[in-house]
């Protein structure tokens, strides 16, 4: 492996570089985006709970104990109780967003080392192919096994590249879709919890 890594150059040093950013990433953004950690049913019913008692403070207090989207989503509507149902949704479409933001965070990188990987792998062949041709300069064709060993070595990056790019595609497309279907639960929750604040149609 040590060998593998080596006979890349500096280029293999940057995909090794890159492939440990990746690993990072999709282990912090897994963890971020538990749906225990985004939308704690528990805690909501907890609230759903407290605003039909009209216990306003004690949602407040359950939203805030725990540092969810779905919490600072639903302090934003508890905060903002007073105001008409319309204003409401407006206040909660800005933190909506924001939540969103916060979500998405990494995941583009993700994208970019996919697009960025392959190309760097193939500008490192394409280097190892100079030097091979550079080596067939001076000693000729005549030595296949050389020329065939240079050839390997050059191709190497490229395989790395791709080695690279595919489990970063892949989880860029999951985090995504992923991200996607919590703003739609966030949504049908954020709605309900306005119809308990607002039973009223202004």
């Amino acid at each position: 492996m040590i060998d593998f890594i080596q006979q890349g150059g500096i280029v293999m040093y940057l995909l090794l570089a890159v492939s440990i950013l990746t690993l990072t990433v999709i282990f912090e953004r897994a963890w971020a985006l538990r749906r225990s950690e985004v939308i704690p049913l528990d805690d909501i019913k907890s609230m759903e709970v407290a605003v039909r008692n009209g216990d306003v403070n004690r949602a407040l207090q359950v939203c805030r104990q725990r540092n969810t989207a779905m919490g600072r989503i639903l302090t934003v509507a508890l905060e903002n109780s007073g105001v008409r149902r319309s204003i409401m949704k407006e206040i909660l479409e800005e933190a909506g967003r924001q939540e969103v933001a916060k979500m998405e965070r990494f995941i583009g990188v993700l994208g970019l080392i996919a697009a960025m990987a392959p190309l760097l792998g193939l500008l490192g062949t394409v280097v190892g192919m100079i030097e091979v041709f550079q080596q067939i300069s001076l000693v000729g064709v005549g030595k296949a096994d050389a020329l065939a060993g240079g050839i390997s070595k050059a191709l190497n990056t490229t395989a790395a590249g791709l080695t690279v790019a595919i489990p970063a595609l892949i989880a860029h497309r999951f985090f995504e879709a992923r991200v996607d279907h919590l703003v739609i639960e966030i949504e049908h929750h954020a709605l309900r919890f306005v119809d308990l604040l607002k039973g009223d149609r202004e």
